[in-house]
């Protein structure tokens, strides 16, 4: 009967429509997928950069610490011998500006993959970052017057208080380095953790 055909041909048109929407929808759900899938791997590649780069800055930051630690300790010397000639501490007027690189921090953020990352690691790594811009920065402040304090070291009127101003910065760049190196191993000791707890097998 006609209006039987008719019935037909609309349930057949209405399933071919819903068949036809169904696979757009599925294609596209299946290429965010295939894209959130590809974020969260290149995430995880980014995040191995980072934590390499800051493995590489934390090993410079200790021979830093540690050469500024034998420079305060011979400026400390000549001070209580009241011997600060240019003579006596030219060996220690030294500023160790060991390579700390944010390449890998800088490439994370430009990529869209960072929004894969857990927000308490991206908040983690900002902070970790920030301080050592700070760090860098007093650094570059204390190179820019080097010329300036050695020249002060070298007249003798007030070659005292150079010396001690000179010991001062370093003073400052170690305490800051050592609160950039406790960031460092705080965020390496957590990825450590994180790394053992997803290869531990599942009980």
């Amino acid at each position: 009967m006609p209006g039987q055909k008719s019935n037909i041909e609309w349930r057949k048109a209405g399933f071919e429509m819903f068949a036809i929407v169904f696979a757009v929808l599925l294609a596209l759900w299946l290429e965010g997928w295939r894209e959130d899938i590809e974020l969260q791997h290149r995430a995880g590649e980014h995040l191995e950069r980072i934590r390499a780069e800051i493995i590489q800055n934390s090993s410079g930051l200790d021979e830093a610490i540690s050469e500024h630690e034998s420079y305060i300790e011979g400026l400390d010397a000549a001070l209580d011998a009241n011997d600060v000639s240019i003579v006596a501490v030219a060996d220690f007027l030294q500023i160790e500006g060991s390579a700390i690189g944010d390449a890998a921090w800088q490439s994370a953020q430009m990529s869209q993959s960072i929004s894969q990352m857990p927000l308490e690691v991206i908040g983690e790594l900002a902070s970790i970052y920030d301080t050592q811009a700070y760090y860098t920065d007093y650094l570059n402040f204390f190179f820019q017057g080097y010329i300036d304090l050695v020249s002060d070291i070298q007249a003798v009127e007030q070659n005292r208080v150079a010396v001690q101003k000179f010991r001062h910065h370093l003073s400052i760049t170690n305490s800051l380095a050592e609160q950039l190196q406790r960031r460092y191993r705080r965020f390496l000791a957590g990825r450590s953790d994180a790394s053992e707890a997803e290869d531990a097998p599942a009980s």
